[in-house]
């Protein structure tokens, strides 16, 4: 089910897909991965607005490298990506601020007199400050946002336009597991048209001293963001996770190629989630893993593209090889 709004602006219109599937979303996921030990949250729950906003400071701090490599290679490659797609649409999961993919709406306009841009995000704020933002930048630009989880309600999102760009930015498959990132990439692919092509973003595998670093930044904008996640849990559920009696941690485990980060319990204490009626006891030293951050090769991203019915195309990752971006054909 949708409810649509427009807020006064005729080349903005916002799509609220159901907020109860989003809300019972969170229950299940908070009931199957908080009541007993080995405790997990998905990732997803850090974006609530202040999330959004500690994240975007995450990615100027100086050990925070992929924004910047990202950026860069794609500074350097929009012109060669748009002119190879001539998108009409550019469709983005998880858009947050929109700031990366605002260099390919620019270049895009080399081919269009008109755009169309569907960010597709979990924090409803964001959307419209980001859609303010480039409203009134680019005269030409149109955009239909969707406000909703997109893992849960993909097949609610329509796109009608022809010769469209699906973008996926910001290495944030790399927080699947194998199994959820063929079936995201699947579902993006039943998605799309055969017309249409396929751009995305992921981290590479290096050295582990440079990703501990990138996780655990000196300003504590990471602490910050990690901690973040339980008032969330707080304001949703009603509960009285208190964020001075947990901790960040974060690391990479190279044997499974990927960074883990947690919070970790000061000392032994009870919570309670009083919308749900749950209590959590925890020890001292026990953890929530709140992310897995998956680091890739050129050869594992391929596979994992080629398993899901996509055609790689071109990869970019720079002179450091520091990141990827991954264009492919939907057609095979």
């Amino acid at each position: 089910m949708q409810e649509k709004a427009n807020i006064g602006i005729n080349r903005f219109q916002l799509n609220r897909l159901s907020q109860d599937l989003h809300h019972d979303s969170l229950i299940e996921d908070v009931q199957t991965g908080l009541s007993d030990p080995p405790r997990s949250l998905p990732p997803k729950y850090f974006y609530d607005e202040r999330g959004s906003k500690l994240f975007d400071q995450i990615c100027q701090t100086d050990e925070y490298y992929l924004t910047r490599a990202e950026s860069s290679l794609l500074e350097n490659h929009a012109d060669e990506i748009v002119s190879t797609v001539r998108p009409t649409a550019i469709v983005e999961y998880g858009s947050g601020t929109s700031e990366k993919t605002e260099i390919l709406i620019k270049a895009a306009n080399q081919h269009h007199d008109w755009l169309h841009y569907l960010p597709l995000d979990v924090c409803e704020e964001i959307l419209i400050e980001s859609a303010e933002r480039l409203i009134e930048r680019y005269p030409w630009l149109s955009i239909d946002a969707w406000h909703g989880d997109f893992l849960h309600d993909m097949q609610q999102f329509e796109n009608t336009h022809e010769r469209s760009l699906y973008t996926f930015l910001g290495s944030s498959l790399g927080n699947f597991s194998y199994d959820q990132a063929t079936r995201f990439l699947s579902d993006v692919r039943n998605t799309a048209s055969d017309n249409d092509w396929f751009l995305l973003g992921v981290d590479m595998v290096k050295d582990q001293r440079i990703l501990n670093a990138a996780y655990n930044d000196g300003n504590g904008y990471t602490a910050a963001f990690n901690l973040n996640v339980l008032n969330v849990l707080n304001r949703a559920l009603d509960g009285d996770f208190d964020t001075a009696s947990f901790e960040h941690h974060a690391f990479f485990d190279a044997d499974r190629s990927r960074v883990e980060m947690r919070l970790r319990s000061r000392c032994q204490q009870t919570v309670t989630l009083r919308g749900i009626d749950l209590k959590l006891d925890f020890e001292n030293d026990e953890h929530i893993v709140t992310e897995y951050s998956r680091k890739y090769t050129a050869d594992s991203i391929q596979q994992l593209l080629k398993k899901a019915g996509f055609t790689p195309l071109n990869i970019y990752t720079g002179s450091k090889n520091e990141f990827m971006l991954i264009l492919s054909r939907c057609s095979t």
